[in-house]
């Protein structure tokens, strides 16, 4: 589905489901494209692609939100097809190019211990980053793509706001359900900076926002996440 008249979104398998993480692709001269899904989900991506008048060889950009599998399993296969720059956060980037293990689930710790030992359930090909993105960044795509770093889910998740579109790319930073809410807290790594992370996307000026997984807030996106920064705040006075 079209999200905005330039930015495209796949949808993960099963839509909202954990394993469904959705693909972005910002069409300009060339595309861009925002997170991989699972492994084996680069032919469907390109076949998308050319779908909408563009070639295999337009693909200029690979950007990821975070380093979760969800997110990258299709990294590889997609640098080897198209050639194209990965960038991702400096924080995330050595547990994509595969310096470090991806850690899996955060808590509780008991599950964590548990699980250690089968990494490679959540383990994807490494691939190497291209341009390491920091907070305040801005790419040339469509117009100006500002990076807000938003920790929390993972130390490196990042945001995408897309001034000219009114749009903000949030990845895993929130859930959306029957509406925006915090993330799954089994894979978030610290659910304090998760919130620091939300009350600062309440600081921008956006009419939609587009989720990892499900589907995107077409109106009044930064109202409800005003409401839920507010919230949240409330409950951690208390």
């Amino acid at each position: 589905m079209f999200v905005t008249q330039n930015v495209y979104q796949l949808s993960g398998r099963r839509g909202a489901r954990p394993w469904g993480a959705n693909t972005f692709l910002l069409l300009d001269k060339s595309v861009t494209v925002v997170d991989t899904g699972l492994g084996g989900k680069a032919a469907s991506i390109l076949n998308e692609v050319s779908r909408l008048g563009y070639k295999t060889s337009d693909v200029a950009y690979i950007i990821l939100t975070h380093h979760h599998t969800d997110h990258v399993g299709s990294l590889a296969e997609l640098k080897k097809a198209t050639g194209a720059k990965i960038m991702a956060h400096t924080a995330d980037a050595p547990y994509i190019d595969g310096s470090l293990p991806q850690p899996g689930p955060a808590r509780p710790k008991w599950l964590a211990m548990m699980l250690s030992p089968f990494g490679r359930m959540w383990a994807s090909t490494p691939a190497e980053v291209d341009k390491l993105l920091n907070d305040g960044d801005e790419l040339p795509m469509l117009g100006g793509v500002k990076i807000l770093h938003t920790p929390g889910h993972t130390p490196g998740s990042i945001c995408l706001f897309i001034p000219q579109e009114k749009l903000v790319i949030v990845s895993d930073l929130l859930s959306n359900r029957s509406q925006p809410g915090l993330p799954s807290r089994i894979f978030t790594a610290d659910m304090a900076q998760e919130i620091n992370s939300i009350k600062k996307l309440a600081g921008l000026d956006f009419d939609i926002m587009a989720f990892g997984h499900g589907r995107p807030v077409l109106r009044e996106a930064h109202e409800a996440v005003t409401r839920l920064a507010e919230k949240l705040e409330s409950k951690r006075e208390v």
